[in-house]
């Protein structure tokens, strides 16, 4: 019987989120403190008293997340001596959600990836100066096979418009230039079965080709001297939705994560065809991973941890299945 943890990306911040893991256990604090010394910031002050409109820039909401998911992890490896090698089949990560799932591998130590974590967030909040002009766009009710075809007429031109998240067989993530994003979803509107179209919070197109500079600026990032050891648990990556375990193709893979498309849907079809994975974790903060899991595969066996309690329980559960 084997786990898969899975990582949420940005949008999971939430103000209040790593306070179980600060005051309830010594790895969290020393996790926290290891993080705000990395990047030269007080991430716990403005994660537990800061407000939503700073935590949820692109620079802070990332490492915010990322550390949140770090603490859980060394929390159950040096309070309760859970060892992820051994019971854990699989990470993956939505997004950022990936670099925590690299960091719990031990792809990158836990000052790297949180540098780059910020520095990812950074640039992505100077991507787009005129954000006014750019759109992301969840599609509720439609697979990607829905669009594939549709959309393929954007995907090149002044203003273009591609699918940045296959997320579920119902929900499906598109991005681009502002106009052409609305010019396709009326599109979606009238040739498909869509349900609803929600636009997302951000600031920009990301996960497409709008985002080829910050491709660049970020190979540049990860080429400055940042180590790269060996996986102890492969990754399922986004770009290709396949596990990984060779430490020489992470770079290629992470910067082609950027602009390309986020893979989640079929990642998740790969966990739960596999007959030696018996459970799917989501690790702090929020549920959004899991809920569209159960959607998708209401049997599957999932928990989440954000909570002391949730923790215990899940700890608890895993002695008893031994």
């Amino acid at each position: 019987m084997k786990n898969v943890f899975v990582f949420p990306g940005q949008g999971s911040q939430k103000i209040g989120m790593a306070s179980s893991f600060m005051n309830g256990y010594k790895a969290g604090m020393e996790t926290m403190q290891e993080i705000e010394d990395a990047i030269s910031f007080k991430l716990s002050d403005l994660i537990e008293n800061g407000t939503m409109e700073e935590l949820t820039k692109a620079e802070n909401a990332q490492p915010a997340i990322f550390a949140v998911g770090m603490m859980c992890v060394r929390i159950l490896e040096n309070e309760y001596g859970y060892n992820l090698s051994r019971r854990c089949k699989y990470l993956a990560g939505h997004s950022l959600g990936e670099y925590t799932a690299l960091c719990a591998s031990g792809v990158f130590s836990l000052s790297d990836a949180a540098k780059l974590v910020r520095r990812r967030g950074e640039l992505m909040s100077q991507a787009f100066p005129d954000s006014e002009n750019y759109s992301m766009v969840a599609l509720i009710g439609v697979c990607v096979d829905d669009i594939e075809e549709l959309i393929s007429d954007y995907r090149t031109g002044k203003q273009i418009c591609v699918i940045a998240n296959d997320n579920s067989d119902t929900q499906v993530v598109i991005s681009g230039h502002r106009n052409a994003v609305s010019e396709f979803v009326e599109k979606a509107k009238a040739e498909t079965q869509l349900k609803k179209a929600i636009e997302l919070q951000t600031s920009g197109a990301f996960h497409s080709p709008l985002m080829a500079p910050i491709a660049i600026e970020f190979d540049k990032v990860l080429a400055s001297g940042f180590v790269v050891h060996d996986f102890k648990i492969p990754v399922i990556m986004n770009v290709t939705a396949q596990p990984l375990n060779n430490k020489d193709e992470v770079k290629i893979k992470m910067t082609s994560q950027i602009t390309g498309r986020v893979r989640w849907r079929e990642t998740m079809r790969l966990v739960t065809n596999d007959a030696e994975v018996t459970k799917v974790v989501e690790v702090a903060p929020g549920k959004v991973l899991t809920n569209m899991l159960k959607r998708a595969n209401p049997e599957m066996n999932t928990c989440t941890l954000e909570t002391v309690a949730q923790i215990e329980e899940f700890i608890k559960a895993e002695e008893e299945e031994d």
